[in-house]
């Protein structure tokens, strides 16, 4: 029996010594096996109301932009970029959708992106990203379900003051979020970066010594407190006056475009700078008088939806100028093809990495206003506008005013000549791809809610009212 025992207990201590071989071995070949590849981190970045022609690489006649056109040196520009409407809501539920407005239907002052919606940040997370948020106005805040997605969503910089709204100061703060982002980070898994910097929105008010550093010796000063307001600025004001409400609007695209800066020095001091695809883009543009109005939310014209986009591809990718026809719904698109993540869905925009091809961009603006009586339900008032970019030919279309206007932005870029009456062939060849459009993104929009509505404070009602978006 001893004997017996003794065999026993060889042959177990034979059977462990061959498990244990076999558990090394494995654990030698999967040492061995090559890890799956790790995406690039991106960083996306938008600039409120920033136009093109106030920033130097998209030939700005001052110096407002050295952080960007820096970037611009290593990065692809894409000069006929376009947001797909004139104000900021609508504008970002585009950029993380990859849908335009009618179809993703957050396009009113009080609307809400629809949970029911597969956003960009939700799609990056599934593909093992890590995925932070920092804001500084009040459209991307939770009411209006754009941090859908983001693990870390930081709106503390767009809480700063709400009696105050106008000349918040927001661009240290967005910083501060940034970097508590960034050191949360777990550096064996890629990330998402959003930053959206708030602070070119009026009231232009930047701090010294940005407030002087574009006023010319002719400019007059004038007050650009309570902006939205019909007075002291106004339509037909003195040239001099004027000069210096967009030398205050250059200074607050300067004092940002420092923050700019210092947010891609960070990821440079942090060594994720080869590794990291960069978009800098705008919401949308500004006006100052060259329709009529002042600000944004008003018409679908260049000086509110022509916007930079100057993307930084990763591991030494292509740069310089890119002059196809782009659109803010491309972004969504591109990010995935340069990460590699999967989205089944049907989206709006194609990527900017596929080899240039005609295709046509579309624009629109739902204005809507809210009106109350006395012992009357609430009713809306709206007025839509819609437009399509083909070649060098734009289309503007007022259905309930009956408005057809067109422009050759090759020869008029201001759009002050409108050719409609003149080439009545053209027009109706814009408006059937308009239409077949139109029709396209009311199918798309019945996949999600009519009218998912954002659940407001009395706080942020009366932010939105100081700002001119709820009358």
């Amino acid at each position: 029996m001893a004997r017996d025992a003794a065999r026993r207990g060889r042959g177990l201590g034979a059977a462990l010594a061959l498990l244990a071989l076999a558990l090394i071995g494995a654990g030698l070949w999967i040492a061995r096996r090559p890890r799956a590849p790790r995406g690039p981190n991106v960083v996306l970045i938008t600039i409120e109301s920033l136009r093109t022609d106030h920033v130097g690489c998209y030939g700005g006649a001052k110096p407002t932009t050295p952080q960007l056109d820096a970037l611009a040196q290593e990065s692809v520009v894409y000069e006929r970029a376009h947001a797909v409407t004139s104000w900021t809501l609508a504008s970002h539920a585009s950029l993380f959708t990859g849908l335009y407005p009618t179809a993703h239907r957050a396009e009113r002052p009080l609307s809400r992106l629809d949970d029911q919606h597969h956003t960009l940040a939700e799609i990056l997370t599934q593909a093992g990203y890590q995925c932070g948020g920092v804001i500084s106005g009040p459209y991307l805040r939770r009411p209006h379900g754009l941090q859908q997605g983001f693990a870390f969503w930081d709106e503390r910089p767009s809480s700063l003051d709400m009696s105050e709204s106008h000349d918040d100061v927001t661009n240290p703060e967005m910083l501060a979020g940034v970097e508590r982002f960034l050191e949360r980070v777990d550096p064996e898994r890629p990330f998402f970066l959003f930053a959206y910097f708030w602070d070119p929105h009026f009231d232009y008010l930047p701090p010294a010594p940005y407030d002087r550093q574009f006023v010319d010796a002719d400019d007059e000063p004038v007050d650009v407190r309570d902006y939205e307001a019909e007075e002291p600025v106004r339509a037909g004001l003195p040239a001099a006056q004027l000069d210096y409400v967009r030398a205050q609007y250059d200074g607050e695209i300067r004092w940002t475009d420092e923050h700019l800066g210092r947010l891609l020095a960070s990821l440079r001091a942090r060594g994720v700078w080869d590794d990291t695809l960069i978009v800098v883009t705008a919401d949308h543009g500004e006006e100052f008088f060259e329709h009529g109005h002042k600000g944004h939310k008003h018409n679908v014209y260049q000086e509110s939806v022509h916007v930079p986009l100057v993307v930084k591809y990763p591991h030494a990718g292509p740069t310089g100028r890119d002059a196809r026809l782009a659109s803010l719904v491309d972004v969504l698109p591109t990010v995935l093809e340069v990460t590699g993540a999967e989205d089944a869905l049907a989206r709006a925009g194609r990527s900017l990495l596929a080899p240039q091809s005609a295709r046509p961009v579309f624009l629109e603006l739902l204005e809507t206003w809210y009106v109350h009586r006395p012992g009357e339900a609430e009713a809306r008032e709206e007025l839509a506008w819609f437009a399509v970019l083909s070649g060098q030919h734009k289309l503007v279309f007022v259905p309930r005013e009956q408005r057809l206007e067109l422009y050759d932005l090759a020869s008029d870029p201001r759009e002050t000549q409108d050719l409609a009456a003149s080439q009545p062939d053209t027009v109706r060849g814009l408006m059937q791809e308009l239409e077949g459009w139109r029709a396209e993104q009311l199918e798309r929009a019945r996949a999600y809610r009519e009218d998912a509505r954002a659940e407001l404070g009395d706080g942020e009602l009366a932010r939105l009212r100081e700002l001119g978006y709820v009358r």
